[in-house]
C-alpha cells in the first residue's frame, strides 16, 4: 500500500511494468483510517473519487486533494478480510484491511495495517444505489 503514487497529469495512475488497468469507477466514496498527521489529515479520511483496478493493485484517486492526500494504492496481494456488503438501504460497498508495503531497511512491526471501505455511490458493482 502506498500513498500518492505516482499518477499522470489526467489523475490516472501510472501503470508499472506488465500492468493493466481493466476497471475504472467513478463515483466512489473512500473511507480510510490511521492516515498520518503529516499528510494534514490526522485520523480517519473520508473523500470522494475515482477507483481503478488492475492485475495487480487498486488505486483511489480523489476528486480533490485533502491536505496532502490524493491517492492511495493498495496492492490485491496485501488486501485481507475483504467483505462485499449489500444493505438494502444503502450503496453497495467492499471493505477490508491493506497491509503496507515496509521498506527492505525497516522492521514490518512498524507499519500497521489499515482498514478501508469503498461505497459504490453511482452503481457500477451490481448496480447499487
Amino acid at each position: 500500500m502506498a500513498l500518492n503514487p505516482q499518477l499522470f497529469p489526467n489523475a490516472m495512475p501510472v501503470p508499472f511494468i506488465n500492468e493493466i488497468f481493466v476497471l475504472a469507477r467513478d463515483g466512489i466514496d473512500f473511507h480510510l483510517d490511521k492516515i498520518p498527521s503529516s499528510l494534514g489529515v490526522a485520523g480517519d479520511l473520508k473523500t470522494k473519487g475515482i477507483i481503478y483496478l488492475s492485475n495487480i493493485r487498486m488505486v483511489f484517486v480523489a476528486k480533490s486533494p485533502i491536505g496532502a492526500f490524493l491517492a492511495f494504492d493498495m496492492p490485491l496481494l496485501y488486501i485481507h478480510g475483504e467483505k462485499f456488503n449489500q444493505p438494502i438501504f444503502h450503496c453497495n460497498n467492499i471493505s477490508g484491511q491493506v497491509e503496507p508495503v515496509a521498506p527492505n531497511d525497516q522492521h514490518r512491526a512498524l507499519y500497521s495495517t489499515y482498514s478501508f471501505k469503498i461505497i459504490f455511490k453511482e452503481g457500477g458493482i451490481s448496480d447499487s444505489c
